[in-house]
């Protein structure tokens, strides 16, 4: 029957609509098992029974009518115990539901499947026959493999809202792209260009193409200008930095030129534009590294805006103009488009595509606009319908029913007043109730040329990212030109600490100009393992940061994805032959200071490690993220198992333990550079197990900071000493959440009831 089985599960997997593909298995399944009857029963919420979806041996009437209520009849219990049924007279089981709107008087033997999808019971697929016999094994795995595939057509049917009418009104679950909560009217935007409806040709006259070409750079610019202006006005100048990465490109010598080739090989202007964003669109969008694959929209973005320049060459370019403020809804939505509706236009942001590492994401985070990003819905149906943005939790609730949108009401009134009081401490010092000095430092290095603002509420930065200089070449940035990078972060924060993390890119971060296939990139050639096989690229970075760190000394270095004590040891030689070539070649009136050198603690090897590691190293840092996910065997970014991620496993939680214990038992300085920096709870657990540096995203800062204050951590180690004997992750978030509704923070915890409840 495998020829059968592949047909059947092709079949429905290719089918647009899931109605159609319920129909067409079990048409087919009844034909390939040469049975009298096969029928799919969908579990219904909040109705809370089994409603018959598709049949083809029922009758057709009973469809969308016969219902089992949860637990009753045979089909019931399949849904309770989550297991296959196989029955030769169903009518003497104790259980036993006759449905008389069905039609099922002459049906005897019954095999039933449970239809489930990552834990949750969808409904049941049943097989009868008017022959009293009991199914045999084969039949029973044929039937167990349908449901499973139908499991997987349903859901995706569930999240795009196909299961319900263009007048539906439900919620749709995404990812937590910025925080917050947002009530409005849909607005939803559509590009005025895309590359891909862009047809190429060719033209005899490059001159014209090039001078075509100067223009709309010239405009571009000018309109980034402006946006930065308009951002800047609003208040939100700290959001600034991640329009640079397009003035960035828009400024490389290299893209520029790349596209200048195509229009001397003959192709006009716009198909020029077209072929080199699409070649950079496909390098990025292959990449593993969510943050670095968010890089292929802003491409896109650029080459989109270049684009209608050059085909609407005569007509105006202005900011969109909207009546009232909106929830801003799009296939994807870039930052630039973000950065032109006016601020008080823009309630909340719904995305199609993107991911929590992209452009747009971060900065709505910036922005303090509520964003939900990865909606697969027909955007054509939520035109001026009221939505709710949840980007806590990452939901889009359509047409909230009236006790909800009461329900979010309260909670944005509530978290309104949490803002002003987050900003009250802005210029105050990171200080526990009970005396205890804490450094929040900022994760940093969204662009390749970023100019970050000094900010008052940060006492540096924890972590800069340096791989993006080399993302956006085709070749490796020179010695001079890391330099002019590196000096601008570093004089920003004069007076304040710097920490550089070396070259992380290979394996899930390949650069276009140096690739590297890999059948398991996590587990691959990055990090420091590249860097050191590659000296002559590991010397130019460090030498850069040598040298623009002169006269500043704020300078720290940290290495990525260290596994063993031999890779500390030869960074550590690679340094000191930087830092001797450095100084051999500086004035003798000024001296390049020795920086420290660090680790990031995020492979578990190195927690065995620590008491070898301390003597080669000043300080370490742990990366929370990838930590967690290599204890865990998790990746995060993939949805089936995205939800045994967790920073507060208990297991992550000892090896946190024992990395801050070691830190203070060999006086290295440690520091939490992962989102568990920027999450209540976890900062909490942090400070009750000793940590007191913080590196983070700055919309996390001011919160952060907050409960910094409102914290005392003597308290605070007598709830960790209660969570010792906890197996339970739940069980150590709520003893550590009634910590902060105790002190007014429940807000931050961030719960509101479910769609449709009262």
């Amino acid at each position: 029957m495998l020829k059968e089985l592949r047909e059947i599960v092709q079949q429905v997997t290719a089918s647009s609509d899931l109605n159609e593909a319920m129909n067409e298995l079990v048409r087919q399944t009844r034909s390939a098992m040469n049975v009298d009857c096969c029928s799919i029963y969908l579990r219904q919420h909040p109705q809370q029974h089994y409603m018959l979806a598709a049949t083809d041996g029922l009758a057709a009437s009973a469809v969308g009518r016969a219902k089992i209520p949860l637990g009753e009849g045979i089909v019931g219990l399949i849904g309770d115990k989550e297991e296959l049924i196989n029955l030769a007279d169903a009518r003497s089981h104790p259980q036993f539901k006759y449905l008389p709107e069905a039609h099922e008087d002459a049906f005897i033997s019954f095999l039933g499947a449970p239809i489930i999808h990552q834990r949750k019971t969808l409904g049941v697929l049943v097989v009868q026959q008017k022959l009293e016999r009991l199914f045999e094994e084969g039949e029973e795995s044929f039937l167990v493999t349908l449901a499973s595939q139908l499991a997987t057509v349903i859901a995706h049917a569930e999240a795009k809202g196909n299961l319900r009418s263009p007048n539906w009104h439900g919620m749709l679950r995404g990812l937590a792209g910025s925080p917050g909560l947002a009530i409005g009217r849909a607005w939803v935007w559509r590009p005025r260009i895309e590359l891909a409806q862009v047809t190429e040709r060719k033209a005899d006259d490059p001159v014209l193409q090039h001078q075509r070409l100067d223009k709309v750079l010239v405009q571009v610019e000018d309109e980034l200008n402006g946006m930065a202006l308009r951002l800047q006005e609003s208040q939100v100048s700290a959001s600034v930095a991640v329009l640079e990465v397009y003035q960035y490109l828009l400024k490389d010598p290299l893209f520029i030129a790349l596209i200048r080739q195509q229009i001397d090989q003959g192709w006009i202007a716009g198909s020029a534009v077209k072929r080199i964003c699409e070649q950079q669109i496909a390098q990025f969008s292959h990449m593993s590294d969510p943050y670095l694959r968010e890089r292929a929209s802003d491409i896109r973005d650029l080459g989109q805006r270049l684009l209608t320049r050059l085909i609407h060459e005569d007509e105006g370019m202005h900011s969109l103009s909207l009546d009232e403020p909106v929830i801003l809804v799009a296939d994807e939505i870039s930052a630039t488009l973000i950065a032109e509706i006016p601020a008080n236009k823009l309630k909340g942001i719904v995305s199609a595509k993107g991911s929590v590492n992209s452009h747009a994401a971060i900065l709505a985070r910036s922005m303090g606009v509520p964003a939900v990003m990865g909606i697969d819905h027909n955007f054509e149906l939520l035109e001026d319908r009221l939505l709710i943005v949840d980007g806590y939790h990452g939901d889009l609730l359509v047409e909230p029913v009236t006790s909800v949108l009461r329900e979010y009401k309260r909670l944005i009134k509530q978290e309104r007043q949490m803002d002003q009081l987050f900003a009250s401490v802005g210029h105050e010092p990171a200080c526990t109730l009970d005396e205890v000095p804490v450094a929040l430092l900022l994760n940093a290095g969204l662009s390749a040329n970023t100019t970050i603002s000094a900010n008052d509420t940060v006492e540096g930065i924890g972590l800069f990212r340096t791989e993006i200089p080399f993302m956006l070449r085709d070749r490796f940035p020179s010695e001079q030109e890391q330099i002019t990078t590196y000096r601008r972060v570093l004089a920003n924060y004069v007076g304040k600490p710097v920490c550089m993390r070396t070259l992380d890119v290979g394996g899930d971060k390949q650069l276009p100009y140096f690739p590297i296939v890999e059948e398991n990139p996590f587990l691959g050639w990055r990090g420091i393992r590249l860097t050191l096989d590659h000296p002559e690229i590991f010397l130019v970075q460090l030498k850069a940061m040598l040298r623009a760190s002169q006269g500043l000394d704020n300078l720290s270095i940290m290495l990525p994805m260290v596994t063993n004590l031999d890779e500390v040891r030869a960074a550590r030689r690679m340094l000191d032959r930087a830092w001797r070539e450095v100084s051999a070649e500086t004035p003798e009136h000024e001296v390049i200071r020795y920086p420290s050198l660090g680790v990031m603690v995020e492979v578990p090897s190195l927690l065995y490690l620590l008491p070898d590691l301390a003597p080669l190293v000043d300080f370490w840092s742990v990366g929370t993220n990838d930590l967690t996910q290599y204890l865990l065997a998790v990746d995060r970014n993939n949805g089936r198992v995205a939800n045994i991620y967790d920073a507060l496993h208990p297991a992550v939680l000892r090896a946190l333990q024992q990395i801050i214990e070691a830190g203070e038992l060999f006086d290295k300085p440690v520091s939490i550079c992962g989102e568990l920096a920027g999450d209540p709870i976890g900062v909490l657990i942090l400070l009750a197990m000793g940590y007191r540096r913080f590196s983070m995203n700055s919309s996390n800062i001011l919160r952060i900071k907050y409960i910094v204050r409102q914290s005392r951590c003597d308290e605070l180690k007598k709830l960790l000493a209660e969570t010792q004997d906890q197996q339970r992750m739940d069980s150590i978030k709520q003893i550590f959440g009634r910590y902060l509704e105790e002190r007014g923070l429940g807000g931050l915890l961030r719960g509101p009831k479910p769609f449709g409840q009262p």
